[in-house]
């Protein structure tokens, strides 16, 4: 991983993305569903559904959906590969939270509306949005952290807060093993080859 000088309280040494930079960010955030987020102030990442609209990462939060704290000023967004779950680029964006039913609102929750799984009620969902979650653009204006770009490099996940669903000591047991059915698909093979 490379450190930019954006991190941290480096503010005055923040200069705007170079191209190249802007095309990594838009290619990282669109390829997969899910950045990882770090508002001012809280000590982990949390992982959050996006779509990537309008150059920014498009969220929407609240009554319904996914919840975070409300987002203001800077946040940090981090950018995972889909396929090893490497971080591949780590940004500062500026949040725009937008107002219900403006043509800004309206074009993000249309794009946001078509990228939402499993959605309970979709006739009501942007209405639902108005009256009681937030549509917020994350822009990007620094990056603070590029990757090398091998797929050797740590993901640099943080370990799993403790908790009664958290398994950090063994694996939990299989009825029957797994080295059994290994063993008799081996057997298999052997007896399908003679």
């Amino acid at each position: 991983m490379t450190t930019h000088p954006a991190s941290g309280n480096a503010s005055q040494l923040r200069r705007p993305l170079s191209p190249v930079e802007a095309a990594l960010v838009a290619e990282a955030c669109s390829r997969s569903d899910v950045v990882w987020l770090k508002p001012a102030g809280a000590e982990r990442y949390q992982a959050v559904w996006h779509t990537w609209h309008d150059d920014a990462v498009a969220v929407v939060y609240g009554a319904g959906e996914q919840m975070l704290p409300m987002l203001s000023g800077e946040v940090e967004v981090m950018a995972r590969s889909k396929d090893t779950g490497a971080a591949v680029i780590g940004f500062l964006a500026h949040v725009d939270t937008l107002t219900a039913h403006t043509p800004e609102w309206d074009a993000a929750a249309t794009v946001l509306s078509a990228a939402r799984l499993n959605g309970v009620d979709v006739a009501q969902q942007r209405e639902r949005w108005a009256s009681g979650a937030m549509i917020s653009l994350l822009r990007p204006i620094a990056v603070t952290v590029a990757a090398e770009g091998d797929d050797d490099s740590p993901s640099g996940a943080a370990p799993p807060p403790g908790g009664p669903a958290t398994t950090t000591e063994r694996q939990p047991f299989h009825w029957g093993g797994r080295l059994r059915r290994a063993l008799r698909l081996r057997r298999r093979r052997e007896n399908d080859q003679d």
